[in-house]
């Protein structure tokens, strides 16, 4: 994995007990070869104490290529002048099954390139994940159908590839379809997937400052 670079963000997750465990995100300060200095979200000062010297921990890191994770230990603690981590030279890439929804109000075009002519849909998305997507429609779509689909991120790039039908159902005088992913470029997933992950790190620093 050589995609680590400063600004990265990494999520941590610690048992604080043996009955409760808690995450944070930081993001990447500096990295050495065998480690790594994290800046400590500010949101969360009073889990700096649970993260004593040789503490051990999980560490999750969302790139381009793919996720990513790895055991590790506290080398400085948060208490210190630099949080500092250890990293391994074996780390594991993971495959999600069960992905990270966040609610996103997104450009999506649906086209099928098998009717004479073609056929292209506008639409609206509900919510995204890395699995697939819920949108509006104006009339349902049969289920299994198989459709191309061009969703149009918030940065300004495209995420394309191929998805199923799952299901449709009547909202209103709209139908709400969630087609499933069968065909979508890796790289385009995990930035759907880093995109969700930022929206619900979001929402979490945000219920806690109402909470």
């Amino acid at each position: 994995m050589n995609e680590l670079e400063a600004g990265q963000k990494i999520r941590l997750k610690f048992n604080i007990s043996s009955l409760r465990s808690e995450s944070i995100t930081c993001v990447v300060k500096w990295f050495e070869e065998d480690r790594v200095s994290l800046v400590f979200p500010d949101d969360c000062p009073h889990l700096k104490k649970s993260l004593p010297e040789g503490k051990e921990l999980e560490a999750i890191v969302y790139t381009d290529s793919g996720i990513y994770a790895f055991d590790s230990i506290v080398i400085n603690s948060p208490l210190e002048h630099d949080f500092v981590i250890e990293f391994p030279d074996e780390k594991k890439r993971t495959q999600r099954r069960d992905y990270i929804r966040a609610p996103f109000n997104l450009r999506c075009v649906l086209s099928k390139d098998d009717i004479k002519d073609g056929i292209e849909i506008e639409t609206k998305t509900i919510n995204i994940g890395g699995g697939g997507i819920r949108f509006l429609v104006r009339d349902e779509l049969k289920a299994n159908d198989i459709w191309n689909f061009t969703l149009y991120m918030p940065d300004g790039t495209l995420a394309k590839g191929k998805g199923i039908i799952l299901y449709s159902f009547l909202q209103g005088k709209l139908v709400v379809s969630v087609i499933k992913f069968v065909d979508i470029n890796e790289t385009d997933r995990n930035r759907i997937i880093k995109k969700c992950f930022e929206e619900e790190v979001k929402n979490i620093k945000l219920k806690k400052l109402t909470g």
